[in-house]
């Protein structure tokens, strides 16, 4: 006889669970997955779960990402696009090493528009994923003369404003999540520079 689910005592449970240490079935480890039991990146369940909602919020921002293209070529801002993408790739770049929830996201984007401003505005200490796309990212590009810090600047302001109203109280990783399934995460590489702008194509 099969042992019972560890988490509902009901029904037969079926999947080891490696956080539980203890056997559960699929319909509890689908409910309490990423919620109540924190899945270590061992567990094969866990990862295939998130390769399929990371495919399905992917599918979600290329939908979300046309309407906002859109309304920036009905503005006569299309030109803005690749900027947008380039900040958007850069994001996938950190988000790879860590995900981290959209709301830290937005506060890295924020971030990165006071740190590109011509203005020198008093803010607290920069947020981590704040750090490491401003300062240790992209602001370098833009002091090498790489990339233009005033189109940068507007494309972050645009991809911000825009991830504000995207955001999700039922997934705080929404966007994050699509960013993953739409850029594969980069081949390993020495320098601690993020991304360079030959990549953004």
């Amino acid at each position: 006889m099969k042992d019972r689910c560890g988490l509902c005592g009901t029904r037969a449970g079926d999947r080891p669970c490696p956080a539980l240490d203890r056997k559960v079935c699929s319909s509890c480890c689908g409910a309490h997955r990423g919620r109540t039991v924190r899945c270590p990146p061992s567990c094969g369940y866990g990862r295939q779960a998130e390769d399929r909602l990371r495919e399905r919020r992917a599918r979600e921002l290329e939908r979300a990402w046309a309407l906002l293209y859109g309304e920036l070529s009905a503005a006569g801002k299309e030109r803005m696009w690749p900027q947008v993408e380039f900040v958007a790739r850069a994001l996938a770049v950190l988000l790879h090493r860590a995900l981290a929830p959209d709301g830290e996201v937005e506060a890295a984007l924020r971030h990165l528009d006071r740190a590109l401003s011509p203005v020198v505005l008093v803010a607290g200490a920069p947020p981590p994923l704040g750090r490491a796309l401003a300062e240790e990212g992209l602001l370098v590009l833009v002091r090498e003369g790489r990339l233009n810090g005033a189109e940068l600047r507007e494309a972050v302001q645009v991809l911000a404003d825009w991830l504000s109203a995207y955001r999700s109280a039922e997934d705080p990783f929404r966007f994050g999540r699509g960013l993953l399934g739409l850029f594969p995460p980069p081949p390993p590489r020495p320098s601690s520079l993020i991304v360079h702008p030959a990549e953004a194509g």
